[in-house]
């Protein structure tokens, strides 16, 4: 007897707002200026938040199901796989002082502006290899694709943000240190308009993902804080740095949330 396929579970509804939210974002991202990238990159995060609710409702409705876990991979697929590919795309294009793609250009422009979509396939790969093993319940064997596509999503943010609408720096202090707005700007003009910056990244990112080093998983096991020590003391830094330095901490956050967990590996070795 055929086991019923229920499409429109409570879980699935949000993994498709995950999606249509991805969707939004691709479409921003092609239809957008490149300094209003940063549309796309708020339905990213939005996307991000709702992978983050359809697994959990999913576990406290006791409703996790074979075709939920392959929807979500799909979704994924499209908003942190695809949508960051084509916000990176538009910004390589700009660096690039490239206004409208053809076949016409430079192979090696050409070959350029399509390395994003290694990305894709990165995260594709990523997916599947989540999907059929077993291993990664409480920890990832390489970087998670939302980790991926926060970096690069964060990346419009940071290319439009303003030093002077710091709240908290605004709140402690009347002056900004010199130092951060001399980060800020040459981010903006120097690195965010390179384009080996996107390529070192793309690269990176890529290899994180198929990767076989454990990185481990935001997801609480209970609120232990000895179990969950390591979550803790992440969550506690990002949460500070997001407030101090807000938007422009964003990929700031992942490189130190990949770092931490290469270090946390490394001491678990030295241990043993």
């Amino acid at each position: 007897m055929e086991k019923k396929i229920r499409y429109f579970t409570l879980p699935n509804i949000l993994t498709l707002f995950n999606l249509i939210s991805g969707s939004f974002a691709i479409y921003f991202a092609f239809e957008s200026e490149y300094e209003k990238l940063y549309y796309a990159s708020y339905f990213i995060f939005i996307a991000c938040v709702f992978d983050m609710l359809d697994g959990a409702v999913a576990r406290m409705t006791n409703s996790v199901s074979d075709i939920g876990k392959h929807l979500d991979s799909l979704a994924d697929l499209v908003s942190f796989g695809v949508a960051p590919a084509v916000i990176i795309y538009q910004m390589i294009k700009s660096s690039m002082e490239i206004n409208t793609f053809s076949i016409d250009l430079p192979l090696t422009d050409i070959l350029i502006l399509f390395s994003p979509i290694l990305l894709v396939v990165a995260g594709a790969l990523r997916l599947a290899k989540f999907n059929v093993d077993s291993r990664q319940k409480d920890y990832f064997l390489g970087l998670p694709i939302p980790a991926s596509a926060i970096f690069f999503a964060s990346l419009p943010l940071v290319n439009v943000f303003d030093p002077s609408n710091l709240i908290l720096y605004n709140i402690l202090t009347d002056d900004l240190p010199f130092e951060l707005i001399l980060a800020v700007l040459g981010l903006q003009v120097y690195i965010l308009t390179d384009v080996w910056f996107y390529l070192i990244a793309i690269f990176f990112f890529v290899v994180m993902q198929l990767i076989n080093i454990p990185i481990f998983s935001i997801k609480f096991k209970g609120f232990s804080f000895k179990e969950n020590s390591i979550r803790y003391i992440f969550l506690i830094f990002a949460l500070l740095f997001f407030a101090l330095f807000q938007s422009f901490s964003l990929p700031l956050i992942i490189v130190f949330y990949i770092l931490f967990a290469l270090f946390a590996d490394m001491m678990k070795l030295f241990r043993k």
